[in-house]
């Protein structure tokens, strides 16, 4: 009987010091024999809240679920990869969330069941920024068992839900930091608005569970990007140089991008993003001229990237002398009971008009030289309408506009 404790005693020094480390040991090479040595071998991408930024692991997916109800997936994996209720991960082309996990604390790896996001929810701030995680969404209360066998994981049963008006739930990644999600909230997911009627984050950790009822649409709902309230501010993208920007081989030009929230300029960071870099690459706001051809100019805004605007530039040939691009030079709005001056970026003798779009009042007067050419056009706003005007310069050769704001005082 001695003979044998001893061997055994050998055989768990061996892999540890104690029975504990040894099963640890066993544990994690089973772990590690999956993910290397087996089918079930995947990689994920997994999401970082604090950074906001995705890592790649190597994990074991041992089998999946499929319901009409949800999808649902068996994930295990080291300590090291950092999964946990609420994790977030990329697979399969898909959004994955951690709902359940069966792992006791002290044990060498991750054992839990992910469940397959079917939505979306997205928010706007009232700073104007544009919040966006991925859900497990599903109508009816969330109850059934979610897992691999619903009869042992049935994650949603004791969730802590006080109301009974509700019609969805949806299940998200608690926001960092709390409280971001809370009741009279408003989504719209797939096309149709919701109102959130409660918020559970105690039931699962790290989880936000929402109740949430079928909501009136409103004129400030998006139903293509669905996103609620989405035109409480107008953002508007533009550029001093118009929709066509002319740039020679070679050359480098920075683009006069200007951001507007309801008419007023405001300082907001954006990015730039070329259709063929070959053409022309984006550098910051810097374009620089590769190749002869057209290509499109993206300038997304960085806080909300529903908000866009396109821009074509023209890469030719260079020339001995290059002409220098005309814009209209001036303000970008004009306020109430006051005036702005307006001129071709050229100095050159032009005719201006303008398309008033809304029930504004313009009074116009135009600006000559000395020998009574016109070179610009005085713009008077005599009332209190809010809206935009779209003033037009022509010379002899060329084109240009601008979009002027009417801002409210």
């Amino acid at each position: 009987m001695s003979i044998r404790l001893e061997e055994y005693k050998d055989r768990v020094n061996f892999k540890g010091r104690s029975k504990r480390e040894y099963v640890k040991t066993k544990v994690t090479e089973s772990i590690m024999s999956l993910i290397e040595d087996s089918q079930y071998g995947f990689t994920i991408d997994v999401y970082d809240k604090t950074n906001k930024t995705y890592s790649s692991h190597d994990v074991a997916i041992l089998s999946t679920k499929t319901t009409q109800e949800y999808e649902a997936a068996n994930i295990i994996a080291p300590l090291e990869v950092g999964l946990d209720k609420g994790t977030i991960f990329k697979w399969d082309g898909y959004n994955w969330i951690v709902l359940k996990k069966m792992f006791r604390p002290d044990q060498p790896g991750f054992n839990g069941i992910a469940y397959r996001c079917t939505g979306e929810l997205k928010w706007i701030d009232d700073d104007g920024i544009l919040h966006v995680q991925p859900a497990y969404i599903r109508s009816g209360r969330i109850t059934n068992a979610l897992g691999v066998t619903p009869d042992v994981n049935r994650v949603f049963d004791n969730i802590v839900m006080h109301d009974t008006d509700w019609n969805m739930m949806a299940a998200t990644q608690q926001p960092n930091p709390l409280p971001l999600l809370h009741p009279e909230m408003r989504f719209v997911i797939k096309g149709q608005s919701y109102r959130v009627t409660n918020v559970d984050n105690v039931s699962i950790d790290n989880v936000s569970i929402l109740s949430l009822v079928d909501d009136k649409t409103l004129d400030t709902d998006d139903l293509i990007n669905d996103i609620a309230y989405a035109d409480e501010y107008e953002y508007t993208i533009a550029n001093d140089l118009g929709e066509e920007v002319k740039l020679y081989a070679g050359d480098v030009m920075e683009l006069p991008v200007r951001v507007l929230r309801d008419g007023i300029r405001v300082e907001e960071p954006y990015t730039l993003t070329s259709s063929d870099s070959s053409i022309v690459e984006v550098n910051g706001n810097k374009l620089i001229g590769r190749g002869l051809g057209t290509v499109t100019i993206t300038a997304t805004l960085n806080r909300n990237e529903t908000k866009k605007e396109e821009f074509t530039v023209i890469v030719s040939e260079q020339h001995t002398t290059q002409e220098a691009q005309l814009f209209i030079e001036g303000s970008d709005y004009i306020e109430w009971n006051t005036y702005e001056d307006y001129y071709l970026s050229s100095k050159e003798i032009g005719q201006f008009t303008y398309d008033v779009q809304s029930k504004i009042h313009v009074e116009d007067e135009d600006i000559t030289d000395e020998e009574g050419n016109v070179i610009g056009i005085r713009l008077t706003i005599k009332d209190k309408y809010s809206g935009k005007i779209v003033l037009t310069g022509y010379t002899e050769t060329s084109e240009v506009k601008k979009t002027i704001y009417i801002r409210t005082v």
